[in-house]
């Protein structure tokens, strides 16, 4: 898996040459890994490079609706990129990505202040992303 979080093109051949194993036995584990929704492969954008440049991060509070359902809402809206359930400060934390700040505001006063359940928000705009990593647990 390391090898596929670096690059998830990586021949099989590849992979299986670097462990010391058939490339039949790669292709069986990562067939297995995708099947169990262990893994998935997908190619990952970088929003700057595609003139979706703006991010924020909108710290949520919720009333008066079930979570799940506040949450179903945010999920059809396509510029919100990550929503997580907290416990803390927020409810809801949500990163949404749009190409400019005239978007962010319509994103946030036209859909997600509008969405039955959403108390209140704060919105943080990101300046500069330091770090963004895609393995995990040290993979």
């Amino acid at each position: 898996m390391a090898i596929l979080q670096e690059d998830g093109r990586t021949p099989y051949t590849t992979i299986a040459e670097a462990l010391g194993v058939a490339e039949g036995t790669i292709r069986k584990r990562v067939s297995k890994l995708i099947e169990d929704g262990v893994l998935r492969i997908v190619g990952v954008v970088d929003p700057k490079m595609v003139a979706q440049s703006t991010i924020a991060i909108v710290g949520i509070h919720t009333e008066g609706e079930p979570v799940n359902n506040i949450v179903a809402k945010l999920a059809e809206i396509k510029e919100v990129r990550y929503i997580g359930v907290c416990a803390g400060t927020y409810d809801l934390i949500v990163e949404i990505v749009v190409g400019s700040n005239e978007e962010l505001f319509d994103t946030l006063t036209h859909r997600v202040r509008q969405i039955p359940g959403i108390a209140s928000s704060d919105t943080s705009l990101v300046m500069k992303v330091c770090k963004e990593r895609y393995n995990w647990r040290g993979m």
